[in-house]
């Protein structure tokens, strides 16, 4: 029998929190700003939008 997956997020999986991802180009090598470390630029990690951060929804 299934548990209460019915209930589970499905936009965060349940975790409330949405992961940032980080991209490399060799374009961006040796940009000198925040977004950006040795051509590397990451998106920070986000509260979930459809379940509020609680990682379930009614």
């Amino acid at each position: 029998m299934a548990q209460n997956q019915g209930n589970t997020c499905p936009t965060c999986m349940g975790k409330g929190v949405i992961d940032g991802v980080c991209e490399t180009s060799p374009e961006w090598d040796g940009a000198a700003n925040k977004e950006s470390e040795g051509g590397r630029i990451c998106t920070p990690d986000q509260k979930c939008p459809t379940c509020k951060g609680s990682g379930k929804v009614d």
